[in-house]
């Protein structure tokens, strides 16, 4: 019995006393140019005289930043305890902004210590209670560009073959490689007279690096022509941060030179979609009448089926040749003998018990089934 009060006091000094805390906030760049991204580091120590106390942050959503989590990490030395954040932040407007973080610390409430305490509740499942952490506000301010980009990237294209037969696709690869807000970039398209043009949607292969998104951008493209055409010149503009300038990266201007006497359409018809050549209706007139007049046929049997009118009159004839009232039981249960149970239960009755029938009202009886 000493030993379980004991354990209870315990227990109920532990659950009472409230971890003491302390965050360290650490923004690496303040002074931030429009859709550039820096590391957010957050670090909380408390110790565990709370046995379920803990730590909850959730970044702000109404604010011109976004977070990406970079990593999460938790270690125990002692009785502290200490968590880390690591955001990655991209400014999305410029201006200049106090960036208000509101880490909460979750704490056992007093009604759940007693609730323990006199066996009502499970030291498992306690109330918890939120209060925000103090964290002075951060200024910080952003800078504007004109470009939609900021990073450092690299641009690359590869077109397969310069010179082509008609109808012959020819094949082009763009390719952006770098780091920064690779997520913003778009898909590329080329609007070229007389050239019908293919392309696959990007392929992102992103990882989240220190300064952004890391990684590569492709598109393929397909141009099918039937004389000569030129591929412009695809420009890529972006914010440089190491040389705090705009810059430009441009792809060659590509021309094609197009054999027209060479591959024809219906060569290529499996490789590219293109329409083969056009048909002349004149010569399946008489093709098109015919198969018109099936359907219309076909469609009419289904819509307005007629009915069964000979299975019925060779029914009703045979019904009406029976002399017996043998033959007509044999006729009945031959037509259909679940129609005629009643017809037929009569004339068995008759047949192979000696019982009177009339056999003409039986017939009649019978005919009206049909």
């Amino acid at each position: 019995m000493k030993k379980i009060l004991g354990s209870l006091l315990l227990l109920s000094l532990s659950l009472f006393a409230k971890s003491t805390y302390e965050w360290k906030v650490e923004l690496k760049d303040r002074q931030l140019y429009l859709h550039q991204a820096t590391v957010l580091s957050m670090e909380c120590s408390f110790s565990k005289e709370g046995k379920n106390d803990d730590v909850k942050f959730i970044p702000p959503r109404d604010v011109p930043f976004e977070f990406k989590l970079l990593n999460e990490k938790r270690h125990f030395e002692g009785d502290i305890q200490t968590l880390k954040y690591r955001y990655l932040v991209f400014a999305n407007k410029a201006g200049s902004y106090d960036l208000i973080l509101k880490p909460k610390m979750l704490f056992t409430t007093q009604s759940a210590i007693d609730n323990v305490i006199v066996g009502r509740d499970n030291v498992n499942d306690l109330e918890m209670e939120k209060e925000t952490a103090k964290i002075e506000p951060i200024p910080v301010v952003v800078d504007e560009t004109s470009s939609s980009l900021t990073g450092k990237f690299v641009l690359h294209s590869q077109l397969d073959k310069t010179k082509s037969a008609a109808f012959e696709p020819v094949h082009l690869e763009i390719e952006i490689e770098g780091e920064g807000n690779m997520q913003a970039l778009e898909p590329i398209n080329f609007e070229i007279e007389g050239v019908q043009v293919f392309s696959d949607e990007p392929e992102k292969t992103f990882v989240l690096g220190e300064q952004g998104y890391k990684g590569k951008w492709l598109q393929r493209f397909a141009f099918v022509g039937t004389q000569d055409f030129v591929i412009p010149s695809v420009t890529v503009v972006y914010f440089d941060l190491q040389g705090k300038k705009e810059l430009s990266l441009k792809t060659p201007v590509y021309r094609l030179e197009i054999d027209d006497a060479g591959m024809k359409r219906e060569d290529l018809i499996d490789k590219v979609d293109l329409p083969i050549q056009k048909i002349q209706w004149k010569a399946y007139v008489g093709y098109v009448y015919y198969a018109l007049t099936f359907l219309a046929g076909f469609i009419f049997a289904k819509l307005f089926r007629l009915p069964q009118r000979s299975v019925k009159q060779e029914k009703g004839i045979n019904i009406k040749k029976a002399k017996t009232a043998k033959e007509l039981l044999d006729v009945l249960i031959l037509c259909e003998k679940n129609l005629f149970s009643h017809e037929i239960e009569v004339l068995e009755e008759a047949v192979y018990k000696g019982g009177k029938v009339e056999l003409s009202a039986l017939k009649k009886s019978a005919l009206l089934r049909l």
